[in-house]
């Protein structure tokens, strides 16, 4: 029995280390097969080596040799900053440019751009004035060489993604490009065959090449996702785990049934339930339909108001508000502050966010001490002319009764006239300051005003017509989808 597990370990030693072996020959052979690579790699080491001791005109040359036997980019741009930091500007300059000629879609070709123009800044001649131009190298961001990293995988056409396959595709293989000088995880899927993960350490000094040879796989299912909606989230059987990836999605599953869904802001989920059989490749296609209503974001701005949509209060401020597409009278309620009054177009898809801007009401002081003189002079002048009246109907009195005899020195007529005359003026007064007061407690302020940023989440329209890749015996198709 134990000559049985030494014989069984033996072989499962020796198979691991034969797939280990032919993982290198492939390699090996891929290398022997394209002596230029290995001719550019020593001119690439060489221009480094030259680069570190500062012999930098020496190291753009060779820089320039690994281009020639191989012409990957990244040779092109290190030339380039090495012909910068010998201050051969010009040559930088031209370099620069041919690198974003080779590479347009750099994903440092911006910085590129920018870089060129200020070289080119540097280069013109300087003016008239007897003093020297200044050296351009303190106002250029710092800048290094890049290393190289070249992946090659069997099948080719593998996906790869960095770190995360949530992070959405990276690259197909075979890819040459730099990466950050930091740990990166390469994860790579092929229809039909086992996923594999790598751990690599880019440098800027060095060139890594990466050869995987991946297992088919026949126990697990293949699936893709596309949707008419690029860059939708999917989920498959758990949605608290998190995105998976984003459309279009590919990968392995296990055979039997799961749940599929697919989102992105401003669209309605969908879900689907799909089967997945071992070996088998399968396309799933899914439409998604911009959500039927807008959101009205009021900020912190609004705290404390109440909102009014179309004459009926719907939230207390702030809140989000959904709201049916179309136009809305829209209405903010503070105490102590004028209303807002305004209207609102939405659009299906569109989140509004409004800010307010209160307006206070005008203080009420003034037009209470305006009330209250008012009736104080309403109530001097009945005093008034309360008094003036009793003058009067004594007067009236003694002149009825013969003896009463009535001279020039009774002076009660003088003095009811000026009751009559004081409560006239009090009558006047009262109705002057209750006019006051009445202005006072209705008068207003300027109107509280908002101003509102629209933007639609949903983004363009979907195209109504739209193809995917699917398997057909012997070969392959496209499937047409649409919306009609």
């Amino acid at each position: 029995m134990t000559g049985s597990h030494r014989i069984v370990s033996s072989l499962v030693l020796g198979v691991t280390v034969l797939a280990g072996s032919a993982t290198r020959s492939a390699l090996a052979q891929a290398q022997a097969a394209d002596p230029e690579l290995q001719q550019a790699k020593a001119a690439f080491e060489e221009a480094q080596t030259l680069y570190t001791k500062d012999q930098y005109a020496e190291a753009a040359e060779k820089f320039l040799v690994a281009f020639d036997k191989k012409s990957f980019p990244s040779f092109l741009f290190n030339a380039a900053v090495a012909f910068e930091k010998a201050k051969q500007l010009q040559k930088a300059v031209d370099t620069f440019q041919r690198y974003i000629s080779v590479d347009p879609q750099a994903r440092d070709a911006v910085d590129v751009k920018a870089r060129v123009d200020s070289l080119k800044v540097a280069l013109a001649p300087a003016p008239a004035t007897g003093k020297a131009a200044p050296d351009v190298a303190p106002v250029l961001p710092a800048i290094v060489t890049k290393g190289l990293v070249i992946i090659e995988s069997k099948p080719a056409g593998a996906n790869v993604y960095l770190d995360d396959t949530a992070h959405g595709l990276f690259a197909t293989t075979p890819w040459q490009g730099s990466l950050e000088p930091r740990p990166v995880k390469l994860i790579f899927e092929a229809k039909g065959f086992k996923r594999e993960t790598r751990e690599i350490n880019p440098r800027s000094d060095k060139i890594l090449e990466l050869y995987i040879s991946m297992s088919e796989e026949h126990f697990l299912g293949w699936i893709e996702v596309v949707a008419n909606v690029p860059g939708a989230d999917v989920f498959i059987d758990r949605q608290e785990v998190g995105a998976l990836g984003r459309t279009p999605y590919t990968g392995h599953l296990k055979p039997g049934k799961h749940t599929l869904w697919v989102q992105r802001a401003g669209y309605e989920g969908a879900r689907k339930e799909i089967e997945v059989e071992p070996g088998t490749a399968t396309t799933h296609t899914i439409n998604l339909e911009v959500i039927a209503y807008g959101t009205l974001k009021a900020g912190k701005s609004t705290e404390g108001g109440k909102l009014f949509v179309d004459g009926a209060q719907v939230c207390a401020l702030p809140c989000d508000q959904q709201l049916k597409p179309g136009d809305h009278a829209l209405q903010v309620q503070k105490e102590d502050m004028e209303n807002y009054n305004g209207k609102l177009t939405i659009n299906r898809a569109d989140v509004t966010t409004m800010d307010l801007a209160y307006s206070p009401k005008p203080g009420r002081a003034k037009a209470w001490t305006e009330a209250a003189f008012s009736a104080g002079f309403f109530v001097g002048g009945i005093v008034l002319g309360v008094k003036g009246n009793q003058i009067k109907d004594q007067i009236n009195s003694d002149v009825k009764d013969p003896s009463k005899l009535l001279n020039s020195s009774d002076n009660r007529k003088s003095t009811g006239k000026l009751y009559y005359i004081g409560a006239d003026v009090c009558f006047g007064l009262g109705l002057v300051t209750a006019a006051l007061a009445t202005w006072g407690f209705l008068e207003s302020g300027p109107p509280s005003a908002a101003t509102f940023k629209t933007t639609n989440i949903a983004g363009p329209a979907p195209s109504k017509l739209g193809f995917a890749p699917m398997d057909v015996p012997n070969g392959a198709g496209l499937a047409a989808t649409g919306r009609f």
